[in-house]
């Protein structure tokens, strides 16, 4: 994330001295031990054939080259469940997608039609939508003209944000684990009604997707930082979902030809708070009782791993790391590693912000 944040906005993700960044992740009350019992076979599946066929897709990765983001790879869109478009009971309060499938959140309906809440925090109504549900919420972070850090070579943070959500709904959802976003394309949403869609789905978890700037120091692993929640009773789990995070995002960031990762001194999985005690990130402080996890992959801002994120390759990999990670929460009771002191930031002191200069895209 850059430093370049407009002072209304909520901070959204984490940089050396504390630029602040939101990721979430939501959980589904319809999801029952049926598919419970389908990832855990998934994952046994996945394991043998790994064990038979050796590290194949990783092991033969190309040196870093500088490359652009696969211009073929499609932008995430809004996966509906069963019920027809246009067939919503008026008593229906959940999420749904607009006919220009953008993720909203169901507050009411009147004679004309249904109340939702829009990106920029207002309501609006809508006369058609489409039903959503899914055991997983995954949040891109940034978007629009709210872009997240810019690499030295120009390369947004919020496009490899919304690259790797993609590959991880892909993954997830071929475990049979369905996912919800709450951004479907490249617009900017603010914190709050990324909170309110992850109320209305309920989901298992949440994981908000960042990639992080203004490094201090460089080390020979990956600098990955995973922020969990401090408060509330989804704590302990949230903590667990980041340190599964953790292993699987820098375990496969390591099989990359890199000998120099950004970091900072406080790499690793570790709560945030503010001065009032309370989780210092909107994603994290608005979705307490739902374990949510905000990761920072890496450094957009070091050229080299600015590179590293670019490739579509990457990309995927990362995205297929978050999903096992969510897959061994959903599944396992492992408790994950990568745990550190939390350090005292000095702007720990900063109040989260608004929606000022927010534009809605089209809902209809």
């Amino acid at each position: 994330m850059n430093r370049m944040i407009s002072i209304g906005f909520e901070p959204m993700k984490k940089e050396s001295m504390g630029q602040a960044f939101t990721i979430f992740f939501a959980r589904s009350a319809h999801n029952g031990g049926m598919r419970t019992k389908r990832i855990s076979f998934l994952l046994a599946l996945a394991a043998l054939a790994t064990a038979c066929r050796g590290p194949v897709e990783l092991a033969s990765e190309r040196p870093i080259a500088a490359v652009a983001p696969d211009p073929a790879a499609p932008a995430p869109t809004a996966r509906p469940s069963s019920p027809a478009a246009g067939t919503l009971s008026p008593s229906y309060r959940g999420a749904a997608a607009t006919p220009t499938g953008v993720v909203v959140p169901v507050v009411g309906h009147t004679t004309r039609g249904w109340v939702v809440g829009t990106p920029c925090g207002g309501t609006v109504s809508v006369g058609s939508l489409q039903p959503l549900d899914g055991t997983v919420v995954l949040d891109a972070g940034h978007g629009g003209k709210e872009t997240g850090a810019i690499g030295p070579q120009g390369n947004k943070e919020s496009a490899f944000n919304t690259a790797v959500v993609a590959h991880a709904r892909r993954a997830l959802e071929a475990a049979g684990t369905g996912v919800v976003l709450t951004r479907t394309g490249d617009y900017r949403i603010a914190i709050a009604p990324r909170a309110a869609i992850v109320a209305a789905v309920k989901p298992k978890a949440v994981v908000s997707i960042h990639h992080n700037a203004s490094s201090s120091r460089v080390r020979s692993v990956p600098g990955t930082e995973v922020f969990h929640q401090a408060v509330g009773a989804s704590a302990a789990e949230s903590r667990r979902l980041a340190g599964l995070l953790h292993e699987e995002v820098t375990a496969t960031l390591a099989r990359y030809e890199l000998t120099e990762w950004a970091a900072t001194p406080w790499a690793g999985v570790k709560p945030r708070r503010n001065a009032q005690g309370d989780d210092f990130y909107g994603i994290l402080r608005r979705t307490q009782g739902t374990p949510t996890a905000l990761l920072e992959v890496g450094f957009i801002s070091s050229k080299a791993e600015e590179r590293l994120y670019a490739r579509a390759d990457v990309q995927k990999a990362v995205g297929q790391a978050v999903a096992r990670g969510v897959v061994r929460f959903l599944s396992t009771r492992d408790p994950g590693s990568g745990f550190i002191t939390p350090p005292r930031l000095a702007d720990d002191n900063r109040s989260g912000g608004g929606t000022e200069n927010c534009q809605d895209p089209p809902l209809g």
